[in-house]
């Protein structure tokens, strides 16, 4: 399944700048549609914002979910070494 975007959302004139489409999500977590489309369905993905059949993500939203899961990792470790982890 192929979703489009325009040839260059990351012009600065561009409505689109700041977002990427699914294949460059994809292409930039080494992930394939298949992974990204089961997080979203298990709301376990970024955000995304759908306009009719366009998926797009917003970069900024991208990077806060992924430090939001690197946080949760470190805080695990942290409690593990400190005896609180199971």
């Amino acid at each position: 399944m192929s979703h489009k975007t325009p040839t260059d959302p990351d012009s600065q004139d561009s409505v689109l700048a700041g977002f990427i489409g699914p294949g460059e999500l994809c292409r930039q977590l080494g992930k394939t549609p298949r992974t990204v489309a089961r997080w979203h369905a298990r709301g376990l993905g970024p955000p995304r914002v759908r306009v009719a059949r366009m998926i797009l993500y917003r970069v900024d939203d991208v990077r806060a979910w992924l430090e939001a899961h690197r946080e949760r990792r470190e805080l695990t470790r942290a409690r593990q070494s400190a005896g609180g982890g199971r």
